[in-house]
């Protein structure tokens, strides 16, 4: 009838209605986003230290952005003891709210990406790993899978792989990771090798030898295993003090080192493989090699064509054999 309102215009679906006092609070509170991440770090490792490691950042950032997190708020999100973190009641409060979003986000965005046509398949590994045994082997799978795009992500640090959106990793660790499709790659060897070009004080025939020669040591985040003190301890020698060669940080820069002559190195395979193979480093015979831990295989999708067909062609790289000399 003439006069009457017309009905309101409703959405198919009631979640589209929009409080738009709420969204314009909400545009101010995504300011705190960061922080929102950071929190859920936080909660979920009970320990500032851990997230900032995770996180890529120090520990006074996180301690700072929960402290700026909880002045916003005006409530306190967690004890402080001296070594780990807990939740408050308000605190467990909002991280029952938090991390669901922020997976839902993520996912959400993973699968916008997927839908506009952004097919990259995302692969993380160590920088080590990376260097010394994915990358040189790319270009076989580019020759036979031209179609299948790679992002990869070369990280030391453990990612989240579903926040960060990873399909595939690669990880070394003393147990299978907990995913449901993960497969042991290669077992890790380490034996001490040398370059033709280093000058050795000894005959390098017995493991006292080492004594007296010039080695290559890892510092930081290596566990001992990586490490020369365990290895003579299983040789039944008593380690040399760090202080009788040099000490490097990265894997990567004992091996060039150990390749440049600088000294006598402990590495293992697979990643030393293509140096033994091209003469560049060689075993020193007879010298025992001690077994560690395993490179895992991890599809982090559900059932995506590319992350199988890259899964397979490691998997088949692995199992092959390399002529080492």
């Amino acid at each position: 009838m003439v006069g009457e309102k017309p009905p309101p215009v409703k959405f198919q679906n009631p979640v589209h209605y929009v409080n738009h006092s709420v969204m314009a609070n909400l545009r101010k509170t995504l300011t705190k986003l960061p922080h929102l991440i950071t929190f859920e770090a936080a909660s979920r490792n009970a320990n500032f230290t851990r997230a900032a490691e995770e996180l890529g950042v120090t520990r006074v950032s996180v301690s700072r952005q929960i402290a700026d997190l909880e002045d916003t708020l005006g409530v306190r999100l967690f004890h402080r003891d001296h070594r780990t973190v807990t939740l408050t009641q308000a605190g467990r409060a909002l991280e029952a709210e938090v991390s669901p979003a922020l997976h839902q986000i993520a996912s959400a965005m993973q699968n916008a990406s997927l839908q506009a046509g952004g097919s990259r398949l995302t692969v993380t590994t160590t920088s080590a790993f990376a260097t010394y045994w994915l990358m040189p082997r790319l270009v076989d799978f580019s020759n036979h899978y031209p179609d299948v795009e790679l992002n990869l992500v070369v990280s030391d640090r453990k990612l989240d792989l579903l926040a960060e959106g990873i399909d595939v990793a690669i990880r070394y660790s003393k147990t299978p990771p907990p995913w449901e499709k993960v497969t042991p790659l290669l077992r890790e060897r380490v034996f001490p090798v040398v370059s033709p070009k280093y000058q050795a004080r000894t005959e390098l025939s017995h493991p006292e030898d080492l004594l007296k020669e010039n080695l290559l040591h890892l510092s930081g985040i290596y566990r001992p295993g990586a490490r020369w003190p365990n290895w003579f301890r299983k040789t039944h020698v008593s380690p040399p003090p760090e202080s009788s060669g040099v000490v490097m940080n990265t894997y990567i820069n004992m091996l060039q080192a150990a390749i440049a002559g600088h000294g006598v190195a402990l590495a293992g395979n697979p990643l030393v493989d293509p140096y033994l193979a091209d003469g560049s480093l060689h075993k020193l015979a007879g010298f025992p090699e001690i077994e560690r831990d395993f490179f895992y295989l991890i599809n982090a999708t559900e059932n995506r064509k590319d992350a199988r067909i890259f899964c397979d062609w490691v998997a088949e790289q692995a199992r092959a054999p390399i002529d080492i000399q």
